[in-house]
């Protein structure tokens, strides 16, 4: 797992850009949850096997709230 400060969220939620400048695509299921994050929030990444095109669990720090995401 990783943690990295998210840069900006872009494209109504299908886009996460982190600080250090990699992107990620949101599954479209997740773009509602993604739209709601802020600038700064930490977010943790780590790989998953529950779905081969979004195979990154994409959580808020300290919580429970999460997405699913892929590389861009």
């Amino acid at each position: 797992m990783e943690r990295e400060p998210l840069k900006e969220v872009k494209n109504n939620g299908h886009a996460l850009i982190l600080m250090d400048g990699r992107e990620l695509s949101v599954d479209p299921r997740d773009v509602t949850t993604a739209m709601l994050w802020l600038p700064t929030t930490l977010l943790e990444i780590s790989h998953t096997d529950v779905n081969p095109i979004f195979n990154l669990q994409v959580k808020v720090s300290g919580t429970k709230e999460e997405i699913r995401a892929s590389w861009r």
